[in-house]
Order: structure tokens, then sequence, then C-alpha cells
């Protein structure tokens, strides 16, 4: 480490003493690309070849080949990026939680933390991101820093031309860049040719009739089994679009250079969190803390190849990021940060620590060498009464649910899953294609529903969508049950043909107990059928102990004082010697108590610092609007 950090510095006072006679602007380029796997990358072992660009710009770079985020998905990951701060300490978790209203909302990063932009904006570089993730909205605090802050769906191409614009406009000066692609990330569409770069056959039609969403969605609980050759082909396209996107970047860096930029600039290159490929049965990403998720590439390049082709072992953490570019710069580090300088003094193995919250469950990790400790808290809510009224899976009249499944020929809709959600509202909302569109009154219907539009949707303000509507098109409707299943619609929107679900939200009316362990609803008098094979989004209660009491939708959950005392809690751990199981399949958790136990302890000392420095307990949401729920729900999180 102290021979990298020598030859880095021997760079700079090289720099240093030629800007004396002539002075040379000196750069920040974070590459960020969201979900990228480091095991499916050349350069970190992968056998097919998805990243020559990648691999060629880690052998000019000082690559660190045991690097993790501290997240699972990019929500909590890029604020730790930008304030090299636990998502404990800044308090971004929830991404689209249900706020008190029942609306979606999502965390703040609140104005309070120095992030890392903020340093190089004070230090006189220009400061310029270039973002496409909408879950990192200016308006959320992600801005912080930046004097151009663009956030939209653009391609690699587009992020790239918009950054070069940014330098452009004041070539003289110095600047620091964040460009976050999403180009790797699910859905797993690449473009021609590379979207069959690495496919047998011809064809892949894989996502079915419920998209990419209800794919991901129903292999994740267990409706969709894949075959050896579907599975293959999934992972074909994945590594397909780290291809694609691999060649984008190359004819960026060699941009870079034609314009005298690349010799010019600091450039790290590294990702958010990974990419689930059925490792433990799942794809995606956000809620387990496997490697396969938590593991990351990260490589920094300087100008004129300091530290070319070495290969760093120690651990790096997203935490480090920020600390190393400022020492790179030569700038002062805050005190505050909990990462270090991975090019300085080494003071002993950090620990390696991530975690993820979401809703009423929160997961830690804690790596030690070879060995990886989890812990799982799970505080149950309004679903406790799953475990008081199994007869009917906990639910009861006067919930309001939304019910995810499918449609059968008796007109009864077969449950897949169940979610509670707030009261909120009495309306009846409905997804489905629409059939038997009437030309004239343009009533329709979806499955058993006789679809009837109200006044508000036949005025001047909803006539236009009604005119264009066709038959077979995928609509989410909302309104209120006339007669029978006849529903007078005072809302429609037009959903992606691509991420079609059957929903149906609505308040239950009645519930009872059928034979062989399932029950009959009746919601909007629909009538909806459960089964064992249905999933209740929910925690349960153990037989003896006591149910946590139901908290407002803002207030959190999971303080670290909270867990410390773990106080009404569904406590699970897992424990994997990865030396001898690198994949996480055994739980020596009851053959290695007394291990287990150490690392009890020592995931206390540090709940009990993050204790001392967590982020300050109030509200920091803002309400989604309806364009960011689109682009969240084509990508795979909202439901």
């Amino acid at each position: 480490m102290t021979q990298i950090r020598n030859i880095v510095f021997s760079v700079l006072i090289l720099v240093v003493s030629a800007c004396a006679a002539e002075p040379e602007p000196r750069n920040v380029l974070v590459l960020m690309v969201d979900a990228l796997r480091a095991d499916h990358l050349g350069c970190y072992g992968y056998e097919r070849d998805t990243s020559p660009h990648i691999d060629a710009l880690a052998n000019q770079s000082v690559r660190f080949v045991n690097a993790y985020a501290q997240s699972p998905w990019t929500k909590p990951s890029i604020p730790t990026l930008f304030t090299s701060l636990y998502p404990l300490q800044h308090g971004v978790y929830e991404g689209e939680t249900p706020g008190s209203a029942g609306h979606l909302e999502s965390d703040v990063l609140a104005d309070e933390f120095l992030t890392l932009a903020e340093v190089f904006q004070e230090a006189g570089f220009r400061t310029g991101a270039f973002v496409n993730n909408a879950h990192l909205l200016a308006s959320q605090g992600f801005a912080q820093g930046f004097d151009f802050y663009e956030q939209g769906d653009f391609d690699a191409v587009e992020i790239q031309r918009r950054f070069l614009e940014f330098v452009d406009q004041e070539p003289e000066r110095p600047f620091f860049a964040y460009l976050h692609y999403l180009d790797v990330h699910w859905p797993f569409e690449p473009e021609p040719p590379f979207d069959r770069r690495f496919l047998d056959s011809d064809g892949h039609s894989l996502p079915g009739p419920d998209g990419w969403s209800g794919l991901r969605d129903g292999i994740n609980e267990g409706a969709i089994q894949l075959s050896d050759e579907e599975r293959s082909k999934l992972v074909a396209l994945h590594d397909a679009g780290i291809a694609e996107l691999d060649h984008r970047i190359g004819v960026f860096l060699a941009t870079l250079r034609t314009l005298g930029l690349l010799e010019q600039t600091v450039i790290l290159l590294t990702s958010d969190h990974g990419e689930e490929l059925f490792e433990h049965g799942r794809v995606g990403h956000g809620s387990t803390l496997f490697d396969e998720v938590i593991r990351i590439p990260m490589m920094i390049r300087f100008p004129g190849g300091a530290g070319a082709r070495t290969v760093e072992e120690d651990p790096a953490r997203l935490l480090d990021v920020y600390p190393t570019l400022l020492g790179a710069l030569g700038l002062g580090v805050p005190s505050h940060v909990e990462g270090r300088d991975l090019l300085g003094s080494s003071n002993g193995t950090p620990e390696i620590v991530a975690e993820t919250r979401h809703k009423r469950r929160y997961r830690v990790s804690l790596r030690r060498g070879d060995w990886k400790y989890i812990r799982t808290y799970r505080a149950p809510g309004i679903a406790r009464l799953a475990a008081e009224r199994p007869d009917t899976f906990g639910l009861r009249p006067g919930m309001r649910v939304k019910v995810k499944g499918r449609f059968v020929s008796d007109g009864s809709l077969v449950a897949r899953r169940v979610s509670v959600k707030d009261a909120g509202d009495d309306d009846v909302e409905l997804s489905g294609p629409v059939s038997n569109l009437d030309a004239e009154t343009r009533e329709f219907e979806i499955y058993s529903f006789r679809v009837v539009p109200s006044r508000k949707l036949t005025g001047p303000r909803g006539v236009n969508v009604l005119k264009t509507l066709r038959a077979g098109e995928w609509v989410k409707i909302e309104g209120d049950i006339a007669t029978g299943t006849t529903l007078v619609a005072d809302k429609l929107e037009r959903l992606p043909e691509s991420n079609p679900d059957t929903e149906l939200e609505g308040i239950i009316q009645e519930i009872r107990a059928l034979p062989n362990k399932s029950a009959r609803a009746v919601i909007g008098n629909a009538a909806v059928l459960l089964t064992d094979d249905t999933k209740i989004k929910a925690g349960v209660v153990p037989e003896g102990q006591a149910a946590v009491s139901v908290l407002p939708p803002n207030e959190n959950p999971f303080p670290p004082e909270r867990l410390l005392a773990e106080e009404g809690f569904v406590m699970e751990a897992l424990l994997f010697d990865l030396g001898n199981d690198p994949g996480e399949k055994t739980n020596l958790v009851a053959h290695e108590a007394e291990r287990s136990a150490r690392f009890g302890r020592e995931l206390e000392i540090w709940l009990e610092r993050m204790a001392r420095t967590a982020a300050p307990e109030r509200k920091r949401r803002q309400r989604l609007d309806h364009e960011t729920i689109e682009r969240l729900r084509t990508l795979g999180y909202v439901e």
C-alpha cells in the first residue's frame, strides 16, 4: 500500500513542478455503473469476453479485487459514496414507501451532510453530475455540491455527450464529474448487435406475458420455474448489457484521450451494488447481503499510469471513495468521514459492514477474513394478525389490500401475492387488458369487470385517452363499484406494454376460510382466492412473543438504540465460511456458536458507534410524482 502511495505522490510532484511553469487543470471523473458485478468482468476472472475496454482500463489502474458496497441497492449506496457514511448515519433507505396518506414517498438526503461534490466545489472545481436513475432525483438531496445536476432517462451515449458539453463550457477550469450509468440494470434489454452476443439460439423472447417485472417477481416468489436453458439465456442477456456498455465506455475513453483530457484526469470506475443471478434462487438486488450483491469492481486510473497494473487485495469499500479521491488531489479530508484513503498508510483491516432496510425488515452483515455473519431483524406490523387468524391468512374485512395474480375462467382472481396497504380511500383499482371495447360509449371490460367511464373521463380532459384506447391495451383504472361488477372509472392510466401486471386493490368486504388451507375474499365484488401458494407481505410474530405496535409510515422502526435492545424483533442469523463455501450455501450458526457470539458482540460495538453518530430522527421523505413512479416501475421497483 505504501509503495502505491509513493508512486502516486511521485507523479503528483512532477505535475506540480510542471504547473509552476504552465498551470494545468487536474480533474476527477467517477464512472458509476449501476448493478455491475465484479465477477462478470474479465479483469476479475470472468470467462466471457464481456469487458475488453474496462479490462484495458484496469490494466492502467490500481485495481481493488476485494471491494464492497455498504448496501445492496442504489438508494442507500449512493449517499454512502457521496458522504462516506453508513446508511444508519445518513438515514437514506426507502425509495418507494407508502406515506401517511397512502402516496408513495422517498427518503431525502439531508443538506446537513458535507458531500464529496461540496468539498470539490469549495476547492474551486466545477462540479457536474449526469445521472440515469429515478431514485437519485436532485430534489431528494443528491444535487448537493453540483453546479450542474442532470437526471433523466439517458443511455450511456447521452450521458457522455452531456458531460463533454459540460467540460467544453469552461475547458480551462478543473472539474469533478459523476457519471451514473443504468445500462446494465434490470431489465436486461441490450440493443442489437449486442443482444445476441452470448446467445446460442436466434430468439430471446424470455419475459413472457407479465413483462420483465412479472418475470422477476415470479422467479423470486417461486411462481415461475425457469429451465436451465432459460436461466442461461437470462444471464447471457445480462452479460450482453455489460458488453454493450463496455463498448460505449471504450469509445468515451478514446474520446477523452483525443481531447487531451485522459492524461489530466483521475478516473475511478466502480458500482453501487451487484445483481443476483440465481445463486440463491433469486434475481435482482436490494433484499439480501450475499456477495453477489455487495461485492463490486473498483479501479482508479491516474494520469501518466501511476500504479498501473497494481492489484490491491486489502479490502476496499464504497465508503473509501470520498477520502481516496480527496487524498489523490491533495485536498483535506473532513474528520467526520467513516472511510479511509485507500492509497494512504494502512491502519489495520477495516470493518466490512453492509446493511439494508425495507419497511419492516433490517439486515446487516459483518465480515472478518473468510467469515461472514448476517443478522436479520424483523419488526412485525399490522399483518401480525396472520398468527392470530391463520384460517384467513391474517386478513379481515375493512383492510385495504393490493392483490397480484391471475383471473381464471369463473371470473375469480387467484392471488399470487397480497400486500396490506394504508387505508387511504375506498376506491377500487384494477389493472388488466381492455376487451369488448364499445366504439360509441367507450365502455369496455377488464376480465369480469364492466368499466363505465365517469363524466370526469368523458369530459375535455379525458376524451382523448378514451378515443385512442384500443382492445388488448393494458390499463390501470380507479373508481367506484356501481352495481355487481360494474366499475365507474374516474381515472385511467396506460401501462407499458412490456410491464403488465394483473392487480386488484380495494377494501376487503368479506373473507371466509375454505377447505385445504385456502380462503375466499370479496374485494370490489370480485372473488379473490387465497391458497398456500399466496405470499402475504407480512411478518408473523412467533407464539409467546409480544407483538410490536403499528408505527406511523414515516417513523423508523430500526434506530440503532432499538436494534441494540433487540426489543420486539424476530431475529435470524447466518454464518458462512467463505474460504470453504464461497457460494454462501451452508449456515454454520448452529455449529459455530462461539464464533457467532463473537460476531454478535462485534456487531453490537458497531451499532453502539452508529447510535452515537446516526442521522437525526426527523421526516426526510418526498412524495413521488407520476412520471418518477412509472420510471421506477419499469425498473422493477414499484409494485
